[in-house]
């Protein structure tokens, strides 16, 4: 069923320029919590595991990438899902309050397995715009800019009050430089690649005004300051105030920074070394300050592990020193690029067909050359990596009983949903407290199989996968779930496109969702004052499509502006929304002006 709302009242004359941003959970590619199914060919099964610097375990993260929500991470901060090759280089990861996180995978044999960590963005603090801004934060970040500086999404001059958010990571914190967004590596201000950079300390600068994010004007500049977290160049010599330092910023998408700027050391009372890297920038973002040092090619050879074994080598520098870190595949033996006379801490995990090993070391790379031994030790055996699991609600149609001769859906059963990876199992069993037993055969897969057991079921199970490996040790793994008594429809799918045409101004909205009786779309003020309905559907179609045209059904109704559209898709337990913005403005008579319009301008 498809159902189109186009009113051509003779706008022709009228040509407006159009943005949209989903801001919610809109853009969803796969269910919340793990993916259920094995990858299909061509793509990458991603497992990874998502905590705070105190290592504690974060749930309700979204993993996502340009083409959507990927996954979001469950009660244990587990995340599992498939994505297609070639858009697997990298991944990114929101939760609200906290800053924002991209992660470079390491893809082996179509696998890669994560660990990220998001620390807390701190709270705000209301500015005027209209005022020059001149704030230091904690450990001395600090930000200043001239009054009108600032812009939103669509190019638009920003007045009266705003949030402010700067949030500095210290780096020389073993636990918070997991923090760190990105890969750290990048392209230096001439171009050129620089396979390693070490950092003093980053910082992330966040401008809003009614949760719209807010950026520099393009005219417009502002002065930051970075706390210098490391006292020490990679060299050992001092840093000292007067020195110059490389200014880089977070490209979010690839995960790889990029120098614009040099900025100069200057003294900071609220400093931990009493000093800062004082810069221009033209943006806001994630900010770092930098060294590309002199690098080294060590030469790993692995030793005592089998030839089949997966190696995995994770580095880090020491904290007397500016930081860097990274992970990386070894096949047998390879060589890794590492910064020049710096200790670096080496730590291995190599996975084969008998069992895991590991290793550790600290070791300095002190000409363009040198080679290592990694001495591992094990194997341990058996081993579980992971285990995650979710539960997922089947719906069936049934006559309406307020109304018979319309259907309605209602639950039919709840799935229970598990993948796992682990090695050196001679036996693997997925068994629950309420009698649930299940051999698993494979060292790493998936599984679905009702909850329900002679058709009755709990609310609360405990599943405990076991691992037995040829000699009786035993290695195990916990999982709870919670039964869906009452599930809101399901939204696999739900995309937003703007129709190619110079000056049309349809954007349609398409999905695929379980369970919706109906769907309802409006649109409102961005803080949801003035909620006007465009379109409901009573007999919502599973996999569907619908146009509005923005010119006549908001523009000719409430003229230019920022506007919030709602869809809602609901049955009798609940509502499933999905939000979105959309900017208008006149490009015939002002209102933001052709130079403004950005990608999706008509």
């Amino acid at each position: 069923m498809e159902t189109t709302i186009n009113m051509n009242m003779g706008m022709e004359g009228r040509i407006i320029g159009l943005l949209f941003l989903l801001f919610s959970a809109g853009l969803v590619t796969g269910c919340s919590g793990s993916d259920s199914g094995t990858p299909a060919a061509g793509n990458v099964s991603v497992t990874g595991l998502v905590r705070s610097p105190d290592r504690v375990v974060l749930q309700g993260v979204e993993v996502y990438n340009n083409d959507g929500v990927l996954a979001t991470s469950d009660a244990e901060g587990t995340v599992s899902f498939s994505v297609a090759a070639d858009k697997a280089s990298s991944i990114r990861l929101r939760k609200s309050g906290y800053a924002a996180q991209t992660v470079v995978l390491n893809i082996n044999n179509e696998r890669a397995d994560f660990l990220a960590t998001l620390g807390q963005r701190n709270a705000p603090v209301t500015v005027s715009a209209d005022s020059a801004i001149d704030i230091s934060g904690i450990s001395g970040a600090a930000v200043s800019l001239a009054a009108g500086a600032l812009v939103d999404a669509s190019g638009n001059a920003v007045t009266g009050d705003v949030q402010l958010s700067i949030t500095p990571v210290d780096v020389s914190d073993d636990e918070e430089l997991g923090v760190f967004p990105g890969a750290f590596a990048g392209t230096d201000i001439n171009g050129n690649a620089a396979p390693v950079i070490m950092s003093y300390g980053t910082v992330e600068y966040q401008f809003s005004q009614n949760g719209e994010e807010l950026n520099l004007a393009g005219n417009q500049s502002a002065t930051i300051e970075i706390p210098v977290f490391i006292a020490n160049h990679p060299d050992g010599t001092p840093i000292q105030i007067g020195d110059t330092g490389a200014l880089w910023y977070l490209n979010e998408t690839s995960g790889q920074w990029v120098q614009e700027n040099v900025g100069t050391v200057v003294a900071s009372v609220d400093s931990p070394t009493g000093m800062a890297l004082q810069a221009t920038v033209t943006h806001f973002s994630w900010w770092n300050h930098d060294v590309a040092p002199q690098l080294c090619d060590l030469t790993i050879t692995p030793a005592g592990v089998p030839s089949d074994a997966d190696i995995a080598l994770f580095g880090r520098t020491q904290n007397d020193r500016p930081r860097s870190g990274t992970t990386t595949l070894l096949n047998g033996g390879t060589t890794v690029t590492m910064p020049r006379g710096v200790d670096v801490y080496l730590e291995s995990t190599a996975r084969a067909s008998d069992g895991l090993y590991r290793a550790s070391t600290i070791d300095s790379c002190d000409g363009e050359a040198g080679s290592l031994v990694l001495d591992f030790t094990g194997p341990e055996s058996p081993v579980i990596f992971s285990l995650t699991g979710r539960v997922k609600p089947y719906f069936i149609l049934e006559l309406n009983p307020a109304n018979p001769s319309n259907t309605r859906w209602v639950l039919d059963r709840n799935d229970a949903i598990f993948t796992w990876s682990s090695i050196s199992a001679e036996t693997l069993v997925l068994s629950s407290d309420q009698g649930h037993n299940t051999t698993l055969g494979n060292a790493t897969g998936s599984t679905q199989f009702p909850l329900e057991l002679n058709g009755s079921h709990t609310t609360q199970y405990l599943f405990t996968l076991t691992a037995t490996d040829d000699e009786g040790n035993t290695a195990t793994k916990l999982k709870n779930l919670t039964y869906d008594a009452t599930p809101e429809p399901i939204l696999h799918q739900f995309n937003i496109s703007k129709a190619d045409g110079e000056t049309a101004q349809t954007a349609t909205l398409s999905w695929d969702v379980e369970g919706a009786d109906s769907m309802t779309i409006a649109y409102s003020q961005i803080d949801g004052s003035g909620l006007t309905q465009l379109a409901t559907d009573s007999d919502v179609a599973g996999v569907g499509a619908t146009a509005i045209d923005l010119t006549q059904d908001i523009f000719a109704v409430a003229g230019a502006g920022t506007y919030l559209i709602t869809v809602e898709f609901t049955n009798q337990y609940g509502t499933t929304t999905r939000t979105f913005f959309a900017w208008l403005y006149d490009l015939s008579g002002g209102g933001g002006g052709d130079s403004d319009c950005g990608e999706f301008c008509a």
